[in-house]
This record gives C-alpha cells, structure tokens and sequence, in this order.
C-alpha cells in the first residue's frame, strides 16, 4: 500500500464513522408548534362536539325525558310509549267499499268479528244462576245455523267519521226444556243517537211501552216492555255511557223461530236487566 492508498483508507473510515449533522434549532421549534397546534385543533374540536350533543340532549331530556333516555341507553320505544288508541275506537282499513277482507257491513274475521264474540262470552256469562246457555240449533226446518251466535257489523259509509260499528249478541237462555232470549247490542259512540235513555229504547226497539229510567250507582239506563212486531214479549234495558258506547239489552221469553217451548218468566226482573246493561264489562275495553 502506497501512501495514496493510506490515504483514501483512512477517509473513508472518517466519513463511515461521522455523526449525523446536528439538528437546525429553528427547524426544530417550528415543527413542534405545529404539531402542538395540529392538538389542540383536534381536542377543540371534540370538546365542542360533546358540549353540542350534551346541549341537545339536554333540550330533548327537557321535551322528553323518557325518549332521551331511551336513546342515551340504546333502548327502543317501550310499549307504553307506543302510540294507540285510548278510547277503544275502531282504526279500520278500507277497501273501494268495504273494510278490508268484508263482502259487506259485516265483518266475519278480524278485530271487529273478534269484539263481536267477546261480547257474546260476557253475554252468557250474565245469564243468572238457574239457567245455562248451550249453543243450540233451530228446530224450525226454515231456519238455520246455531242459536248462540254473534255478530259485528258497520253502520257507517266510506269517509264517514266517527266510524261506527255495532256489535250484537244472541243468546238462548235455557231452563230444563224450555228456551227465552237474551240479546245484547254494543254500539260504538254515534253523534246521531239520541243521548236519553228512554229516547234510546224507543229508536232501537221500534216502539216500547212506558219506560222508566232507573239509577244503576249513579248511571241512568231506560227500562221498558219491549213491544216489537212480529217479536215475543220482553224487556229492554237501555244505557249510554259517558264516552258515548251504547248498550241495551233485551230479554225474552221465547226464542223466535227456534221450535223449542218458551220460558214460563223471564230470567232477569227489571232491576237486575237494568243493572247488566250498566255494567262497564259491555264497553268492550273502550
């Protein structure tokens, strides 16, 4: 090795075993303002994400206590948030004429059909101790179907409000072998009837001979002979209650057409058919 070669040895050695340059200080100071800059711009801004939402919240909690808290924890509406109706009114669908799934007024599936045979259920079991209440057939060869049957149907047009839908019981009311009637009638509220009791019998039976209204724990139902043509002798009882649903009730001696001999009295003295009219149980969850 010549002293060129020793030479360029020995600065290579230097240069592989230098330090890095040092850092510039103002190059330094300004990269870090920056990045403490680009910090507080993030933390800014999430404090001022959280104070809206918290604003927000706090004006929904102030409307709607319930339904901010449902939304903080995550929780759906609760049923007893939930919208339905409280009066027990109809909310029926419509076809071109008729509610959904009816031929006519009278609904056979449904809602509707299902009040009308939870009225009949109440009906039988206010039938008084002494008499049961099977479901018969008519003896009659012109008649036919069963005896104990209900029925619901609407009384209103398309487009008409309120809806009105009427539900209606019948019932043989059966002692040994004899056979009356017990017929139950639920109305939903009609602007159209008539608000007095005694009013209500005449209208709904056609005609009734002296009506007395009688006082069932402070409400007032219409008692009265029910004097139907072409119908056995009865009695109705009548009453409006304060929401606006209907009920009369009409007993009988005997089951029209049905073939079987009638009852020697009728079930229910006056007093106690006015006392089944008044009972809330008719009101269908109204």
């Amino acid at each position: 090795m010549n002293e060129q070669d020793l030479k360029r040895a020995f600065q290579d050695v230097v240069v592989a075993s230098s330090p890095p340059p040092a850092m510039d200080p103002g190059r330094a100071l300004d990269a870090a303002r920056k990045a403490r800059s680009r910090r507080r711009s993030s933390i800014t801004g999430a404090v001022v994400a959280v104070l809206v939402v918290g604003i927000g919240l706090g004006s929904a909690f102030a409307l709607n206590p319930q339904g901010t808290k449902e939304y903080i924890t995550g929780a759906g509406p609760s049923s007893s948030s939930s919208s339905r109706p409280s009066s027990g009114m109809p909310d029926t669908q419509w076809g071109e004429e008729w509610p959904v799934g009816q031929s006519d007024r009278t609904a056979t599936n449904g809602p509707q059909a299902d009040r009308g045979t939870q009225l009949l259920e109440l009906a039988k079991a206010s039938v008084p101790a002494g008499y049961d209440t099977p479901d018969l057939k008519y003896k009659d060869p012109t008649m036919y179907g069963g005896m104990l049957r209900a029925q619901a149907q609407i009384s209103t047009n398309k487009g008409e409000t309120p809806e009105v839908w009427q539900y209606t019981a019948y019932v043989p009311v059966r002692k040994g072998d004899k056979v009356g009637q017990l017929t139950v009638e639920v109305s939903t509220p009609n602007p159209k009837a008539p608000t007095d009791p005694c009013a209500l019998v005449t209208r709904y039976q056609g005609g009734s001979g002296g009506c007395k209204i009688m006082d069932v724990d402070g409400k007032q139902v219409g008692t009265a002979a029910s004097v139907q043509p072409g119908r056995p002798a009865g009695t109705v009882a009548a009453y409006r209650a304060a929401n606006g649903w209907t009920v009369m009730v009409t007993q009988e001696e005997e089951y029209a057409y049905s073939g079987y001999p009638k009852l020697d009295a009728q079930p229910f003295f006056t007093p106690a058919l006015a006392a089944v009219a008044a009972d809330p149980k008719f009101l269908l969850d109204s």
